[in-house]
């Protein structure tokens, strides 16, 4: 008598590993990419607090990252910067984390350095397992003292 498995036997665990793949293979994915926009909340956190220091000390709001000591990034231009995983972008009044994904396309945001409410926008905000408001839901404060020109980097 031989000893082994049957062809029927190997189809049958290789179809329920196929299964098994099916299903946890997106919901990894899905963990993954939420756990890339940790960074993204520290950077924008990070460049929040330099800009409310700014604030602080009776200067405007600078849409310079020469100007702004954060985490390790690559400067794409004075306004733009880049992670492995994002580009940031400085405005007069916020900061933004935009990644392209295959599951779409986001954006996490701080309209308002005042206010410092991280919202999500655009189709991949869904794919996310985090709670963030979407960003045309955020009230944003009308008037900021510390907003600056983004034609002039104070």
């Amino acid at each position: 008598m031989k000893k082994g498995f049957t062809l029927t036997e190997l189809l049958v665990v290789v179809i329920v590993l196929g299964v098994l793949a099916s299903v946890a293979v997106p919901k990894f994915s899905r963990v993954l990419e939420t756990r890339r926009t940790t960074e993204a909340e520290n950077m924008l956190t990070s460049i929040r607090s330099e800009q409310e220091k700014r604030c602080a000390l009776g200067q405007k709001y600078t849409v310079s990252f020469s100007r702004i000591p954060t985490a390790s990034y690559a400067r794409i231009s004075d306004s733009q910067a880049k992670t492995a995983n994002y580009i940031y972008t400085l405005s007069a009044t916020g900061a933004a984390a935009s990644r392209n994904t295959n599951s779409g396309n986001y954006v996490l945001k701080i309209p308002s350095y005042k206010t410092g409410v991280i919202c999500c926008e655009g189709s991949g905000c869904e794919a996310l397992n985090k709670n963030y408001a979407l960003c045309g839901d955020v009230m944003i404060p009308a008037t900021d003292e510390c907003a600056a020109d983004d034609t002039a980097n104070p």
